[in-house]
């Protein structure tokens, strides 16, 4: 008799054990992925409220693309960085309708475009400003290209990225990855539209089929959020010493449960 209750308190034990365990790992179904179905590489585009540094260079006619690189001497005031040779360089904020204003060009829309698209937009008008045959170079990047993890994560933070191109398991590895109470079926992303509003898309952790997602590469100002699990929850609204007091009382009560199954 004891012995079927030992096995059976054992089985229940590996069972929740596995259940457990099946909503913690990573791509549980990555046997099955087929990564050709992904989308090609993810090129971000220009979004109103970017902050812009744009620098032209030519080999051939420095000269004349010296106007089109404003110096901290001009009289426009807007935000600037340092690049090399300790010059400072202006940036440029791409408005609600984004548009900036440039140099010489006055009035320029890059709202939409890669950062590819956009060098060539620019450097084909500043094409006519240079001498027959001269070769002209853009380079766009975006200052203010951040990012923010928060909730079941060990690092909250917002962080502000050297290259435009980052993905969600970045983002959750730059935060310290997910505590043991975050919730891997659910993770949400909050992007912004060009509109001004939000939407949400929640992704799968646990599903390989997320690198193929439009969301897998994250945006300029997204927000990645991970929910608390059921655990979490309970600790948070019964507090954690109350919640040990009531697993202890549970152990006991079956552990009494046991020993009159025994004992009669």
């Amino acid at each position: 008799m004891i012995t079927k209750i030992l096995k059976y308190y054992l089985f229940l034990l590996v069972f929740c054990s596995c259940a457990n365990y099946k909503s913690v790992p990573y791509f549980q179904n990555s046997a099955e992925f087929d990564g050709t179905k992904g989308a090609n590489l993810y090129d971000i585009t220009i979004k109103p409220k970017d902050q812009l540094h744009i620098f032209v260079f030519s080999g051939t006619d420095k000269e004349s693309v010296v106007m089109f690189n404003m110096t901290e001497s001009s009289e426009l005031d807007i935000v600037s960085r340092r690049i090399g040779g300790g010059q400072r360089y202006h940036s440029y904020l791409v408005d609600n309708d984004g548009n900036i204003e440039f140099p010489v060009l006055g009035t320029v829309h890059v709202g939409g475009l890669t950062i590819e698209q956009s060098n060539e937009h620019i450097r084909k008008l500043i094409a006519p400003y240079l001498h027959d045959g001269a070769d002209c170079v853009v380079n766009t990047h975006i200052d203010n290209f951040e990012i923010s993890v928060m909730g079941e994560v060990k690092s909250p933070n917002t962080f502000t990225l050297s290259r435009p191109k980052v993905t969600v398991l970045e983002a959750l590895a730059m935060a310290g990855d997910m505590t043991e109470y975050g919730t891997r079926e659910n993770v949400k992303i909050l992007r912004e539209q060009s509109d001004g509003t939000f939407a949400i898309h929640e992704l799968d952790m646990r599903d390989a089929n997320i690198l193929n997602s439009p969301y897998y590469y994250l945006q300029q100002r997204d927000i990645v959020y991970v929910e608390p699990n059921m655990t979490k929850v309970q600790e948070s609204q019964v507090g954690t010493t109350t919640q040990l007091w009531v697993r202890g009382a549970s152990i006991t009560v079956s552990l009494g449960s046991l020993l009159y199954m025994v004992l009669k």
